[in-house]
């Protein structure tokens, strides 16, 4: 009689679902951050009904709309507030098309290979702004240092050598697989995002230089 032995999915897929979910999230396509949302999907194998399927769809395009705004509230509020998708957290730091890169670091799997904690560090890349000519008269709104907060500044006006950005922070997404689910069509993987958190300690800080004041 032959075993099979068990083995860890590929990292490569693990990744591979995270920048789907990363370029979902900054394309604001609510149809593939729910086929790769795990909380929706164990929720959507419960429904009994098409009517309550409907329910349920609404309200987590409630919680993706409501973490657009909450990344548009942060800007004025001087802080960035975690929403349970991780929509803010992606658009804050501007994963996907903004300029910021995702560099994995570690994965682990809890035992029974059904579960993994994938660690990547995002990079602003706000070193990469070209500050000396940026036009006056616009706004920019960036995340500082320690993570969290978020700075507000008027190009032309304020010296950004006097600002204190955010430069990388480490972002922990954990991956699950689900029992007797059949993989959406917009799914990347049998892998699904259940949680997608920043590690404040982990932040690390970067300032203009005195040369970038226009």
């Amino acid at each position: 009689m032959l075993f099979a032995a068990s083995c860890s999915p590929s990292s490569n897929t693990l990744n591979v679902t995270i920048e789907s979910y990363i370029t979902a999230v900054s394309l604001n396509d609510t149809v593939k951050i729910l086929a790769a949302s795990a909380p929706y999907q164990r929720e959507l194998m419960s429904a009994a009904t098409p009517e309550a399927e409907a329910a349920l769809t609404k309200r987590y395009r409630d919680i993706i709309e409501g973490g657009y705004m909450s990344w548009e509230s942060s800007k004025y509020k001087g802080e960035i507030a975690p929403d349970p998708l991780g929509v803010a957290l992606i658009r804050a730091i501007g994963l996907g098309k903004e300029g910021a890169a995702s560099l994995p670091m570690g994965i682990r799997f809890e035992p029974g290979n059904r579960r993994a904690i994938v660690t990547a560090r995002a990079i602003t890349n706000y070193d990469s702004i070209r500050w000396a000519s940026v036009p006056t008269g616009g706004r920019m709104y960036l995340l500082g240092y320690p993570f969290g907060k978020v700075v507000n500044f008027a190009t032309g006006y304020d010296d950004p050598s006097q600002l204190k950005l955010l430069a990388t922070v480490d972002v922990e997404w954990t991956l699950v697989t689900i029992e007797g689910l059949r993989r959406p069509a917009d799914a990347p993987s049998d892998w699904y995002i259940d949680r997608v958190e920043a590690l404040p300690a982990t932040a690390t800080s970067w300032s203009p230089p005195a040369s970038a004041k226009p």
